[in-house]
């Protein structure tokens, strides 16, 4: 069926030539961003990281902030071995070395204690966008930290975990069950087996009460749209220069712009209504409906980032922007003809 099309859009990032095309795009227009560079140590500990022994797939970036700089690094662990398979994000750390702080974004890395260790975190923010279980799986590594999440978020994965308890089950045997498509590799299912439910102390964040830090400039709140309900949304401010965290709103696969939207909670047109709505904003356009002030203030500030850091790469806007459109065209036809023809 065309709705089964829809839905079994690939989800991830695997084409190595897009990915080195993102960092290139990356690299060319924001170069100037680096002047000063990182902090010694986490220079140090990049040099260490990026050692093709390690396999990991690295992108980092040096934002002036303040009296500081802020270090932006995105690490996808690419050991066939040790990572999620097709189910690999990218997980997010950023640093502020002149004041020893740290947030890590999406935990999605399954062996992250030895990176958290060359990098220096030893006490930090851990942020979950949502809670699909490649952005939280590693979180362990962490566990001294502090937690943020939606109310959302932290329901399913400290409660929905067995439907012998709630009716509905997120995870079934330790598999995600959210409308994924491919099979997760054993040891990751037996990973969140022993991990679910998740007995760490988890801070609710939404719209009226955001999570701010102001050692990197940093945002996030929950929207009411998107790939996944209870997702948050964050922004990271410094110099003039905006990364917005959009999650998996949408992915690269084989150079093309995709989503693949998932209906946990809500309609399978509600939700490709979501992700149209996201699109809307980050482009700047009008959106079209009704929402309040507080949201309505979130969307307008989201609109043209500089840098979008999704759940498995990172896109330059600009480079990007064209493509957005086209995607953002589709689905609205794609809607249109929905509400027209299909009974």
């Amino acid at each position: 069926m065309w709705m089964e099309k829809i839905t079994s859009i690939l989800c991830f990032w695997y084409n190595i030539v897009s990915n080195l095309l993102g960092v290139r795009a990356l690299d060319q227009g924001r170069a100037n961003l680096n002047r000063g560079g990182h902090g010694p140590n986490t220079e140090k500990a990049l040099e260490l990281l990026k050692n093709n022994e390690n396999q990991l797939k690295v992108v980092d970036l040096a934002i002036p902030f303040k009296d500081s700089v802020i270090s932006f690094i995105g690490i996808t662990d690419r050991n066939p071995e040790r990572n999620l398979g097709d189910y690999q994000n990218m997980g997010y750390f950023l640093l502020n070395e002149k004041k020893q702080k740290a947030v890590v974004i999406d935990p999605g890395l399954r062996e992250a204690g030895w990176i958290g260790d060359i990098l220096g975190i030893q006490k930090c923010d851990v942020i979950f966008s949502h809670f699909h279980l490649d952005h939280w799986i590693g979180y362990e590594a962490f566990s001294n930290g502090h937690f943020f999440a939606s109310s959302l978020c932290k329901t399913v994965l400290t409660q929905m975990v067995g439907a012998e308890r709630t009716g509905k089950s997120i995870f079934v045997e330790g598999r995600l069950n959210d409308y994924h498509r491919r099979p997760l590799p054993l040891r990751a299912v037996n990973d969140a087996e022993r991990l679910l439910p998740l007995r760490e102390s988890i801070n609710t964040v939404n719209e009226l009460h955001p999570y701010i830090n102001s050692d990197f400039g940093l945002e996030f709140f929950e929207l009411p749209f998107g790939q996944t309900e209870g997702t948050l949304y964050g922004l990271l401010n410094a110099e003039g220069f905006k990364i917005l965290f959009a999650s998996d709103l949408f992915v690269m696969v084989n150079n093309r712009i995709m989503v693949e939207p998932h209906y946990a909670f809500k309609p399978e047109i509600m939700v490709i209504s979501d992700i149209i709505i996201m699109l809307r904003a980050i482009l700047g356009k009008r959106l079209q409906i009704h929402i309040d002030e507080i949201t309505s203030n979130y969307m307008k500030r989201i609109a043209s980032p500089d840098l979008l850091a999704m759940g498995h790469g990172v896109f330059e806007f600009s480079k990007y922007r064209s493509e957005l459109e086209h995607l953002l065209q589709e689905l609205e036809e794609f809607l249109r003809i929905y509400k027209e023809h299909i009974i």
